[in-house]
């Protein structure tokens, strides 16, 4: 039986949230972002929210990468994805690759998912770089913590456009840039599988 989840993945400020948003409204899905999800498992692990916050302030966005793993990792995020069917909106840091290895493991991991696309903003990496550097300078220019290390969130950002671990992931691949979240929510449900055909078609409708 095909699992129906809508599984979203990309970069810092590639849009998922808004696209992820969309297609609920579209759907009638229910819409489970990780990222807020992910922080019951976080305090149940032992997690302790001091010691990230001095992380990313003294060593950056990546070394909290490290430090957070220990608390949610792939485990936990199979238990999400068995509990909850809908649009499922994974962290940046949910699907970011730097290591063969950690590929192997997350494509063993979705390999019985048909729905995951990877958005990014274009298919010029130079380009999606631009765009996110731009959106997360508006996003976190005045937040005070988050400003004094925004450099570490772009460099992980660039790490992310530039891997193509993330796209051997990736079952599909949208490039978002100068598209409507009408367009790329009707994109999506076009190449997404579903357990029957009548469900798809009537997605599809209220996009047409």
């Amino acid at each position: 039986m095909i699992n129906n989840n809508i599984i979203l993945i990309g970069p810092l400020a590639t849009g998922k949230s808004t696209v992820a948003a969309k297609l609920s409204e579209i759907t009638g899905l229910l819409n489970f972002p990780i990222d807020k999800l992910k922080w019951y498992y976080r305090f149940k692990n032992g997690y302790n929210l001091q010691t990230s916050t001095e992380i990313l302030s003294n060593k950056g966005f990546e070394e909290l990468i490290a430090y957070v793993e220990a608390f949610f990792g792939t485990n936990e995020l199979k238990s999400i994805l068995n509990e909850f069917e809908g649009i499922i909106d994974l962290g940046a840091t949910d699907s970011y690759c730097d290591t063969l290895q950690r590929m192997r493991e997350l494509k063993r991991f979705f390999h019985d998912f048909p729905n995951i696309f990877l958005i990014l903003p274009s298919k010029n990496k130079k380009k999606s770089k631009e765009i996110l550097d731009q959106r997360l300078y508006k996003r976190y220019e005045k937040d005070p913590l988050k400003a004094p290390v925004m450099e570490s969130y772009m460099k992980m950002n660039e790490k992310f456009i530039n891997s193509n671990y993330n796209r051997q992931i990736a079952k599909h691949v949208i490039y978002a840039a100068d598209k409507s979240i009408e367009t790329i929510a009707k994109e999506i449900l076009k190449k997404s599988q579903f357990d029957n055909y009548e469900r798809r078609a009537t997605f599809l409708q209220r996009v047409s």
